[in-house]
């Protein structure tokens, strides 16, 4: 069976979570553990090259332990009523297979989340625990250490919203949104209007927006340890042009496909980025596009095979036609670990009326024997819009963000993904439509 990552074009919801600084809080040692009911794991893959054997899967016969929660601290040790604090998590597996630790806080994911607690109306709050799972899913919780929330409240919040970009493996979005949070009185506030948006990735990398979107590269395969999650926190500070400051932040929790198909397969995962990220046609009805190929081994992945497999249109109620399968080169045999290696496909939407897409599968082998898989695709685009084939527009709200998008964006037709972008970096802000009484 062919495994591997297709990059389609994927619908994504937006994840959220959320605002400001310094760790330090008592330790906590585990507590109560719990086992869901689960079936058990299949026979353990073999270990990858620059794994330490202390991370080999542990017999299926054999329940794996609780991990152990070493340490849960607290960023500050009072808040205000619904203003974040950060709450960090260290822990370990008894038998020191890390590599499927996994935290909640609350509703939040990740071994680091800005937790935000609100006042019950008589007062009081309540702190949320800390879980902790590991293989299996067996599970440690302790309770969030204890600290003090004030009746004060923030005038405002910052969320961070964000989502996988389509057509992408490490590549997301960020949207920062300003909530203003109600008054219980009627004394009005000065107005804040951002100008800057300052954007931290893992506490490293800086970005800095005038609008509140931001597109980033998380690490991913080959810039973090060898685990079934990735563990992500992004902050972003919004400054006015006064320079009064509003933070958010944001952690992401997000599962290493490419581990899990070993864990679960013993397959070696290959994985795919195009450039362009969705296919172009050019004026000589030649789509191409190229492909940067790589994965998370530690060592070189040699090639033994690759297959087109073309997807052809059938005739209007005709029954779906059967895949062309053809076995091609790429003009590679190998993929060094790292960056991996870049190849260029093409498809002649002339020369072949009938493809709709390519789909290319990569089978081989690592130098230790595993087996390596993975897919990619280059696929005819859809027809560019005209009066013939298109509905016209008869919203004005929408007709005028679709001539203002064409005009920003120098573009003769926009998709439904620009205007959305341009939605949200508040483009459209200013357009003001007479809408008809119906």
């Amino acid at each position: 069976m062919m495994l591997g990552l297709a990059l389609v074009v994927l619908g994504v919801g937006w994840l959220l979570t959320l605002s400001p600084t310094t760790p330090s809080a008592p330790p906590h040692t585990s507590a109560r553990a719990s086992v869901p009911d689960e079936p058990p794991s299949p026979a353990p893959a073999p270990v990858p090259v620059g794994v330490p054997p202390t991370v080999a899967a542990a017999s299926p016969a054999v329940p794996a332990p609780p991990p152990v929660i070493d340490a849960v601290t607290v960023e500050k040790q009072e808040v205000c009523s619904g203003e974040d604090n950060l709450i960090s998590v260290r822990a370990h597996s008894p038998d020191g297979n890390d590599t499927y630790l996994h935290t909640t806080i609350g509703t939040g994911t990740g071994m680091r989340v800005p937790l935000r607690v609100w006042l019950e109306p008589d007062g009081t709050y309540e702190l949320p625990v800390v879980t902790v799972f590991g293989k299996n899913n067996v599970a440690t919780e302790v309770p969030v250490p204890r600290y003090k929330v004030k009746p004060c409240e923030p005038e405002r919040l910052v969320e961070v919203f964000s989502r996988r970009l389509p057509n992408a493996d490490e590549d997301y979005e960020f949207l920062a949104r300003i909530i203003e949070v109600p008054k219980r009185d009627a004394a009005p506030r000065p107005p804040f209007t951002p100008v800057k948006y300052v954007w931290t990735f893992d506490d490293q990398h800086t970005v800095t927006t005038t609008t509140p979107v931001v597109s980033h590269t998380l690490g991913g395969a080959g810039t973090q340890r060898w685990a079934m999650y990735f563990q992500h926190l992004v902050r972003v500070d919004v400054f006015d042009a006064k320079g009064r400051k509003l933070t958010g932040r944001s952690s992401l929790q997000v599962l290493n496909t490419s581990f899990e198909n070993f864990d679960k397969k013993g397959v070696v995962t290959v994985l795919a980025k195009g450039t362009p990220r969705f296919p172009v046609r050019g004026e000589d009805g030649v789509v191409r596009q190229t492909f940067r190929l790589y994965h998370p081994w530690k060592g070189l992945v040699r090639l033994e095979r690759v297959t087109a497999l073309r997807a052809r249109v059938p005739e209007p109620g005709a029954p779906p036609l059967p895949e062309d399968a053809e076995e091609v080169s790429l003009g590679v045999d190998a993929i060094p670990e790292g960056q991996g290696v870049e190849v260029t496909v093409s498809l002649d939407t002339k020369a072949e009326p009938d493809v709709s897409v390519v789909t290319y599968a990569l089978e081989g082998n690592t130098l230790d024997g595993h087996p390596a898989r993975g897919t990619f695709s280059v696929m005819r685009p859809p027809p560019q819009p005209t009066k013939e084939n298109s509905t016209p527009i008869t919203d004005p709200l929408l007709m005028a963000k679709v001539k203002k998008a064409r005009e920003l964006l120098g573009q003769p037709f926009v998709t439904d993904e620009d205007l959305w972008r341009l939605e949200r970096e508040g483009r459209f802000d200013d357009i003001k439509v007479q809408r008809e009484t119906p």
